[in-house]
């Protein structure tokens, strides 16, 4: 205690009392996520600046108190805000918040670790640009850099994050300071432009990693398309399933479809439309499959939901591709249906109409499939209604799922992109969350030709006696299951960075090696991604 009052002091002197946070309120919010943690804060510091950041690392150094970086701790489902080890001070990045640059003609902006979703958003649509980002379905005041340093995947040509992405700016847990790439010669022309640089290239290092603070990324940008299509498909036939990933597959390797794309089974689409139907099932848990086939009408009667977006230079071209990929899959779905700028102005004019005959909002639609679609590069927080699943009170309009006690984890195998292997990972799932009376609610996120991720949600309501326990029994189960059968998660929740089996090679003695020589006080972050079980030593 007398050796975190001497840390605080001396941050205090650097950062100002504003900034060094030690109040109840503060420390629990960073304790709490949506799901079991018994880790405690004892302070929160917030530099605004990376100097400011130096300073607080050489002052950890010093009196050898542990520090945990977040950017906007919007992890839901992974972690938020609660570092891995008890004890630990949570930097909040949030205060580096500066758009350092930005390039119209080469596209490409640079930014902090305070930098959302939503902020860059509007500062492209204030200077009309004709560029767009990525962007995730996660909270619009989520950061850029925390999401990428994830791994994360988004939306569109640029999806898979980490490859559109260079010059790192990092803060290493001494205190020191480098810049990645060509970023570290003063005037380099290339450096917002190339990847690599020359020499060894560090920038995987400081990714899903605790070898260092980046406070600073560059991120590229992709242009606006001259005509952009939304298209949706759905199979009512769980055994066709296979035949439509395999299709899916065809386009992504031939380039047809060239952005990130999601097919969603019933469960995931009804999570994200509703609530769970407490009146209807009578408490019951999970659904009864007579009630699954009276909710699966509202998502017109389809088991699997999937979508998908064309960036097409001019209509000529977008309606060619159209008709390639009706061709391919008009035998192997159900329904198929493109949207683009004029039917969803046509669905806006005649809405009030449909409104009166149907009782859909079909201007709410219209955002939905178009107007408002991720694919267009804005930030929308529709999907993360789904954590209020198993909540008994209705979704907020400003959602805070770790503050209002909703129970998500996330487990999210990587699979080859191949029919067989897909179902065989599904299997386990299926079986596991059955097990467990947890519902199925998966969805395939196709960011790669050859590969995708399966990403699955353990929803519940934290408030209800057990169902912790018996949401994290259920995951690790899932993940042990998985992972036996050679599908490794991608990515981790902080309860599980111990959980993966051994490598068969000396990945562990080379990671200890770097962190020793890099953390030699080990203050940062310890335990996040440093898989420490697998150290010789």
């Amino acid at each position: 205690m007398e050796n975190l009052r001497n840390t605080a002091m001396a941050w205090r002197k650097v950062l100002g009392s504003d900034y060094v946070l030690t109040d109840q309120p503060t420390r629990t919010a960073a304790q709490t996520a949506t799901f079991v943690t018994t880790q405690t804060v004892p302070a929160v510091i917030r530099p605004g600046n990376r100097e400011e950041v130096q300073a607080c690392v050489k002052i950890a150094n010093q009196y050898k108190t542990p520090i945990y970086p977040i950017s906007t701790g919007k992890n839901w489902g992974y972690g938020s805000r609660v570092p891995i080890q008890d004890g630990c001070v949570v930097m909040d990045l949030g205060r580096l918040d500066k758009i350092a640059d930005y390039d119209d003609k080469l596209a490409y902006v640079t930014v902090e670790p305070g930098v959302t979703q939503s902020q860059l958003f509007e500062y492209l649509r204030e200077r009309g640009s004709h560029l767009m980002m990525s962007v995730t379905g996660g909270p619009a005041d989520s950061s850029l850099i925390g999401n990428a340093l994830e791994r994360g995947i988004g939306k569109g040509p640029y999806g898979d994050k980490l490859a559109h992405v260079c010059g790192f700016e990092v803060v290493l847990p001494t205190g020191e300071c480098i810049h990645t790439g060509f970023d570290r010669f003063s005037g380099a022309k290339a450096s917002k432009v190339h990847r690599w640089g020359v020499g060894p290239y560090f920038d995987g290092l400081f990714t899903q990693s605790n070898l260092g603070i980046v406070t600073k990324m560059t991120v590229w940008l992709y242009p606006r398309p001259n005509y952009l299509q939304t298209f949706f498909y759905t199979i009512s036939d769980d055994s066709r399933l296979e035949e439509l990933v395999d299709a899916l597959r065809q386009l992504k390797l031939t380039g047809l479809i060239k952005g990130t794309f999601i097919i969603s089974n019933e469960y995931r689409m009804l999570s994200v439309k509703q609530q769970y139907p407490w009146e209807e099932t009578g408490g019951e848990t999970p659904i009864p499959m007579e009630i699954m086939k009276k909710l699966r009408k509202s998502i017109g009667g389809a088991v699997w939901v999937g979508e998908g977006a064309l960036y097409s230079v001019s209509r000529k071209q977008g309606r060619i591709e159209r008709k390639l990929i009706k061709q391919l899959l008009k035998k192997r779905v159900d329904k198929l249906f493109f949207v683009d700028a004029g039917i969803a102005k046509v669905l806006k004019f005649i809405q009030p109409i449909l409104k009166r005959i149907t009782g859909f909002d079909m201007g709410r639609i219209a955002d939905m499939l178009y107007d408002k679609n991720l694919h267009r590069g804005i930030p929308t927080e529709e999907t993360i209604a789904m954590a209020y699943w198993k909540k008994r009170f209705p979704v907020p309009a400003r959602m805070d799922p770790d503050l209002d006690g909703c129970g998500l984890i996330w487990c999210v195998p990587a699979v080859p992109f191949d029919g067989k292997q897909v179902r065989n990972a599904l299997r386990i799932i299926k079986e596991t969350v059955k097990s467990y009376q947890f519902e199925f609610n998966v969805a395939l996120n196709c960011f790669t030709e050859r590969c995708l991720d399966i990403t699955t949600a353990i929803l519940y309501d934290r408030e209800v006696d057990g169902e912790d326990e018996r949401a994290r029994e259920c995951h690790n189960t899932m993940l042990q299951k998985l992972t036996e059968e050679g599908y490794i998660p991608y990515r981790l929740d902080i309860g599980s960075m111990a959980s993966l089996p051994p490598p068969e090679d000396d990945y562990g003695k080379l990671l200890e090696k770097i962190k020793r020589v890099l953390d030699p006080n080990d203050i940062l972050a310890s335990g996040r991604y440093d898989f420490r079980k697998d150290w010789p030593n």
